[in-house]
């Protein structure tokens, strides 16, 4: 379904991803847990590029999402002919890739040879940046709902602007999403009277009626008070239970228990462990993961 390879993310001389790379197969429950600045949130924002990967790939249902620089992508440097004549004389894959990148040999012998390889491997492999982006759902933290718009109008602007559905489509479906969490009666209102916990289902569904194929949650309960987490966990499982594809920032340990197919632990920016939710309370084996779960259980 979704395949990140080799993720790095730097902020200036800040390096918070440092080689992240999972598979996240249809249907799976992944819940990514670890401590504050780990990188969890930031790998998730680079799996949809509302941030961009310093390095490193992204694919969706085997279709390249993104890539950062074309002359340090394997794929795209075979197409080169400075490849081409090397891996005659050289014989070995890996030799001429290294060689290429590290003395930027194609920044000095191609130019338009290598731009046309480039747009023939994009047309063959790539998919387009808002197409990718329309298959993954993504809730935040701090809800993001456009507060000068009513929660229908809320509901309905993504999928009508990017064309995915008519006006009188989305908003059948709005209203048969905010029914199923008995909020229909505030179709008519503005996100400032609403509590919380609304809040945080209303931009649940609303990401629901663009019909993604996966749902990105960036820690969805984690500025709510204690008494709405509850209500935005069994929409959570809900979900869970229907089926979907989900990714999954949360420091809630009962939800990742119950829900998770696979729970991942990120610390200093990489992946220190990951493995099925039995296995990985019971038998964690990281060090730095026991210590966690430690203080967090």
């Amino acid at each position: 379904m979704i395949s990140a390879k080799n993720i790095h993310k730097s902020f200036g001389k800040l390096k918070v991803l440092k080689g992240v790379s999972i598979d996240i197969e249809k249907g799976e429950k992944v819940v990514i847990i670890g401590p504050s600045g780990s990188g969890k949130s930031t790998f998730l924002r680079c799996l949809n590029l509302l941030e961009t990967p310093t390095l490193g790939e992204v694919y969706i249902e085997n279709n390249l999402f993104s890539f950062t620089d074309a002359y340090l992508h394997d794929d795209i440097l075979r197409l080169s002919n400075t490849y081409k004549k090397l891996i005659k004389n050289l014989g070995d894959d890996k030799i001429v890739l290294d060689k290429i990148k590290e003395e930027k040999l194609l920044k000095k012998f191609e130019g338009f040879a290598f731009n046309k390889a480039l747009k023939l491997f994009y047309k063959e492999n790539g998919i387009n940046i808002n197409k990718g982006r329309s298959q993954m759902g993504m809730v935040f933290q701090h809800f993001n709902l456009f507060n000068n718009l009513t929660v229908m109008q809320n509901m309905v602007l993504a999928p009508v602007q990017l064309k995915i559905k008519t006006k009188d489509q989305a908003e059948a479906d709005a209203i048969s999403l905010l029914t199923r969490i008995g909020l229909l009666d505030k179709k008519d209102v503005y996100p400032a009277t609403l509590s919380g916990g609304q809040k945080q289902r209303i931009a649940i569904v609303r990401a629901l009626n663009m019909n993604p194929k996966v749902m990105l949650f960036d820690e969805p309960t984690s500025a709510l008070d204690p008494e709405m987490v509850g209500e935005v966990l069994s929409l959570m499982k809900e979900l869970a239970d229907d089926g979907m594809t989900m990714v999954v920032v949360t420091h809630e340990m009962g939800f990742a228990k119950e829900v998770a197919t696979k729970i991942v632990f990120m610390a200093d920016g990489v992946i220190k462990e990951e493995n099925s939710p039995e296995d990985f309370f019971k038998n964690p084996k990281d060090e730095r993961l026991k210590e966690f779960l430690s203080k967090v259980l």
